[in-house]
C-alpha cells in the first residue's frame, strides 16, 4: 500500500509540473500588442511678437516706433539661436525615439534689400533640426510640411539702413525612416488651413496669419491609427473655438483610432474660455486628454519655460502642449514631458515637449 501511494504521489507531482510548464509556455507565447510612441514639439520661433503687437495697438506709435519693434523682434529671433536649440531637441528625440513628431513654430528667417522680397535664408529651423538629428545618427524625414504665415516687413540692419526682413511659419510631421515598412508605414497624408483665422495689420500690410492641421494614417505592425497635429490660434478664443470645431468635423472624423498631438494654445490644467476653449470642445467630442487621464492630480505644465519680448525668467503656468486620443484601438500607456531643463545652458524652447506611448489593440 505504501508503495502504491508513493507511485500515486509521484504521478500527481509530474502532472502538476507539466501543467505548470504548459501554463508558463502559454503565457510566454501570448501575443504582445505593438506600441506606438509619438511626440508634440513646439520649436519656438524665438519671439512672442510682443514688441510688434504693442506698437500696432498703441495709438500713439509712430512709424519709427513700428520699425524699431520689427527690428527688435527679428533681432530677438536671431539671438534665440534656432540652430543651437535644435540640437537640444534632437537630443530629446535621441533619448526617446518617437515614431512620429508633430512640430509647431517651425521657422525660417530671411533678409533682402529694402523694398524687395526677403529671399536670402538666414536661418532654416526645419533643416537645422534634420541636420542635428542626422549628426546623432537618427533617421527621420519630414513627411508633411505646411506653410502658414509668410511675412516680409521693413526693418533696420545693424548699421541703421533699411532692409526687408522675412519670417515664415510652418507646421510639420517627422517620421522615422529606419524601420521596415512591415513594421511602420505612413500613408494618406493630408493638410488644410482653417477657414477661420486671425489677420494682423502691420506697417500698412494685412497679414493673413494662417493656421491649419496635418494628418496621416499609420500601419504599425499590422495595426492602424490616424495621427493629427495642429497649432491653434492663441490671440482670440473665438477664432480658436472655430478652428477646434473644424478639427472635430474634419480630420478627427475617422473609423481609425486617433492620436492628436498638438500645441493647442488651450490650457487643460485650468480650462476656461479665456484660457482657450479648444480642450473643452475636443473633450466634448469624445477625445481623451492623456495627461489628465493618467495623472489627474498632476498639473503637467508645459509653458512658458522662460519669457520672451524681452527674454527673461518665467514660471510654468499652463498645459497647452497636449496629446489626445479617441477610439477603442488605443490604450494609453504613458505620457511625459521632455526638454524641462536647459541643454548646454540654453532651453531648447519656451515649451516643453510631450511624449506619449500607446498600446495598439486588435
Amino acid at each position: 500500500m505504501r508503495r502504491k501511494s508513493l507511485i500515486v504521489v509521484l504521478v500527481l507531482l509530474a502532472v502538476s509540473l507539466l501543467t505548470s510548464f504548459s501554463a508558463g509556455q502559454t503565457k510566454l507565447c501570448r501575443k504582445v500588442n505593438p506600441s506606438a510612441t509619438v511626440m508634440t514639439r513646439n520649436l519656438d520661433a524665438g519671439s512672442d511678437f510682443g514688441y510688434v503687437l504693442a506698437a500696432v495697438n498703441d495709438p500713439n506709435s509712430t512709424e519709427l516706433d513700428l520699425l524699431m519693434a520689427i527690428t527688435n523682434t527679428y533681432s530677438e529671433m536671431i539671438a534665440s539661436n534656432i540652430p543651437g536649440r535644435a540640437d537640444g531637441i534632437a537630443t530629446e528625440i535621441l533619448l526617446h525615439r518617437p515614431d512620429l513628431i508633430g512640430l509647431q513654430e517651425v521657422t525660417t528667417l530671411r533678409t533682402g534689400p529694402y523694398g524687395e522680397p526677403a529671399s536670402t535664408v538666414v536661418v532654416d529651423g526645419l533643416q537645422s533640426l534634420l541636420d542635428a538629428l542626422a549628426k546623432k545618427g537618427l533617421h527621420y524625414s519630414a513627411v508633411a510640411v505646411q506653410t502658414n504665415a509668410v511675412v516680409d516687413l521693413p526693418a533696420f540692419d545693424a548699421s541703421g539702413s533699411l532692409i526687408t526682413v522675412g519670417f515664415t511659419d510652418y507646421d510639420a510631421i517627422l517620421a522615422r525612416t529606419d524601420l521596415p515598412t512591415s513594421q511602420f508605414k505612413v500613408s494618406n497624408v493630408a493638410m488644410e488651413h482653417f477657414s477661420v483665422y486671425l489677420p494682423f495689420t502691420v506697417a500698412g500690410q494685412t497679414i493673413p496669419f494662417l493656421r491649419g492641421w496635418i494628418s496621416l494614417e499609420v500601419n504599425q505592425r499590422g495595426r492602424q491609427y490616424k495621427f493629427v497635429t495642429s497649432h491653434l490660434e492663441t490671440f482670440s478664443p473665438d477664432v480658436q473655438a472655430a478652428q477646434a470645431n473644424e478639427l472635430v468635423m474634419g480630420p478627427l472624423v475617422s473609423t481609425l483610432p486617433i492620436v492628436l498631438a498638438s500645441d493647442l494654445n488651450s490650457d487643460a490644467y485650468q480650462p476656461s474660455w479665456d484660457n482657450g476653449p479648444a480642450i473643452q470642445i475636443l473633450e466634448a467630442a469624445g477625445l481623451v486628454e492623456v495627461w489628465s487621464k493618467l495623472y489627474p492630480r498632476s498639473p503637467g505644465l508645459t509653458w512658458p519655460l522662460f519669457a520672451e519680448d524681452p527674454t527673461g525668467s518665467s514660471t510654468l503656468r499652463q498645459r497647452i502642449d497636449l496629446i489626445l486620443t479617441n477610439g477603442s484601438g488605443l490604450k494609453n500607456r504613458s505620457i511625459q514631458r521632455t526638454g524641462m531643463f536647459a541643454w548646454k545652458g540654453v532651453y531648447s524652447s519656451d515649451h516643453t515637449g510631450v511624449l506619449g506611448q500607446f498600446e495598439l489593440l486588435p
